[in-house]
């Protein structure tokens, strides 16, 4: 299997009043983080964004959705398109707390079979990133980007050959900022692990 590191960062952030993704934790905007991560990894990122973002600023490959306002279904539609013969090891741009163990463990476990590979937590909640996607995806998501709706719940629910996984690491690794009660609890008590740490620790 040939894995291909992509991050989604194209969202509108509306809950958040302005890019996220730019936002700093420690003094490193959180888009930089997850590039940063996929490098630490060994997979070349790619980061898939809508044409009103910038980040000329990553060293790395940067393209723009295929199909605008789409939401990750959209980028995942896109890095299928871009990279048809690869596994997709996809993250977000708004996952500061997310370690390359907890990725890693993810491709040890992907098998080409499934399609997809995802963290399950308390065996019924799926999440959809960090995860792998098969490329050949492609012809099914944009059946689905044509219409609503959007949500990944929906993909899962047409792909059987999914692998879940139970998430072994600290929950919190999976926590997403989505608004700025998000960013204040990770500001005023997060303390960021080694990359490689699989805990993620409040101080």
């Amino acid at each position: 299997m040939k894995f291909q590191g992509i991050v989604l960062g194209g969202g509108k952030s509306s809950r958040f009043g302005k890019d996220k993704a730019l936002t700093l934790i420690e003094g490193i905007p959180m888009i930089q983080r997850a590039v940063n991560l996929l490098t630490e990894l060994r997979l070349d990122p790619c980061v898939i964004t809508n044409a009103s973002r910038n980040y000329s600023f990553l060293e790395c490959r940067i393209e723009q959705d295929l199909i605008s306002d789409r939401g990750p279904m959209g980028g995942l539609y896109t890095a299928c398109c871009l990279f048809e013969h690869s596994s997709l090891v996809v993250l977000t741009c708004d996952m500061p707390a997310l370690t390359s163990i907890a990725v890693k463990h993810l491709i040890e476990c992907h098998q080409e079979k499934n399609r997809a590979t995802i963290y399950v937590r308390n065996q019924t909640s799926r999440q959809p990133f960090p995860g792998i996607y098969e490329a050949s995806l492609r012809g099914l998501i944009g059946k689905l980007i044509g219409g609503k709706p959007l949500s990944l719940q929906e993909l899962f629910k047409v792909i059987p050959e999914t692998q879940d996984l139970e998430f072994p690491f600290d929950d919190l690794a999976l926590s997403n900022i989505n608004d700025g009660k998000d960013l204040n609890f990770f500001l005023r008590g997060y303390r960021t692990p080694n990359l490689f740490d699989p805990t993620v620790k409040l101080d």
